[in-house]
């Protein structure tokens, strides 16, 4: 809906409306934050490799931080932490004695979930700050 703002408003007027607008995509932004995180620790959940099932069932999110203007979410294993690069990479077998007895492969499934998590954040922020989502 149009408004008729008078020459001396105009500043303020544009100010503004530039104001919401910059408040609109900042929420906007942080809602498609916490959906796409929420997205990519699922994803890593149903491709970790799942032995006794703690590690894949461990994979949370969780508010680093939080300001009117920014927002970090991590992605974190809160059962075992201590495995996922180990898995993700794979690694040398030793027995107690230092030697070695093989090596285990890596199975890669924290990668491609950020990876996915990135292409899927940029779509959903062109729509928001588009204002197509209405």
């Amino acid at each position: 809906m149009a408004r008729t703002v008078k020459i001396n408003g105009l500043a303020s007027a544009i100010v503004k409306e530039l104001s919401e607008y910059n408040r609109e995509v900042t929420d906007g932004l942080k809602d498609d934050i916490r959906t796409v995180s929420k997205e990519c620790a699922k994803e890593i959940r149903s491709n970790a490799p799942k032995d006794s099932g703690d590690y894949a069932k461990g994979w949370k999110t969780k508010v680093a931080f939080e300001s009117a203007d920014d927002i970090r979410i991590k992605v974190y294993n809160s059962k075992k932490p201590q495995i996922g690069h180990l898995l993700e990479h794979g690694h040398v077998l030793k027995g107690r004695n230092g030697k070695v007895l093989g090596t285990v492969g890596a199975k890669p499934h924290i990668r491609p979930a950020e990876q996915n998590a990135e292409k899927k954040l940029m779509k959903k922020a062109k729509v928001t700050v588009r204002g197509d989502n209405a």
